[in-house]
């Protein structure tokens, strides 16, 4: 703080400042807080900058942000993001790409391999073999597409369809 700059505390004031600063915000001290502060009222300089600074939280949404990077998340996605982060979570080797799942989907007819039910029916959700739980790996050798009825009923057994 420039004000104290060079300015050199006693050891009693500095246990007294300690004292201060670690005492419980309480409800009876909250309440003596308002008291003190009743009546009192920002200038107009204040006001401008909670104003502005309120303006700058709100217009931080979306395309605005600084984290927007062009709207490229998808629900496919975002679906694909959570089970990467799972998979990280649990110290699975190995990863397979977005695209790695729909050419598999392809290749089994976007078919469920338990239940022969079609995708457009149905939402294909990606099954591992054998689960990361027990020990399984996050490569799509490991992966098979399942409803998420069957993928369920499956929960952490072995089976391969």
């Amino acid at each position: 703080m420039s004000y104290n700059r060079g300015y050199v505390f006693t050891d009693k004031r500095k246990k007294n400042i300690i004292k201060l600063n670690s005492k419980p915000k309480n409800a009876e001290w909250k309440k003596k807080i308002s008291i003190a502060h009743k009546g009192l009222k920002p200038s107009k300089k204040t006001k401008i900058k909670m104003s502005v600074s309120r303006r700058k939280r709100t217009d931080l949404s979306g395309d605005k942000s600084h984290f927007w990077k062009g709207g490229i998340t998808t629900h496919k996605r975002k679906i694909y993001l959570n089970s990467r982060r799972r998979a990280r979570k649990m110290n699975a080797d190995g990863s397979y790409t977005q695209e790695e799942w729909e050419d598999l989907k392809k290749k089994h007819n976007y078919t469920c391999l338990a239940c022969s039910k079609k995708e457009p029916e149905i939402k294909l959700t990606e099954d591992h073999i054998i689960p990361l739980s027990k020990g399984g790996i996050d490569n799509i050798d490991n992966i098979q597409p399942l409803c998420k009825s069957c993928n369920s009923k499956k929960y952490t057994k072995i089976i391969k369809y």
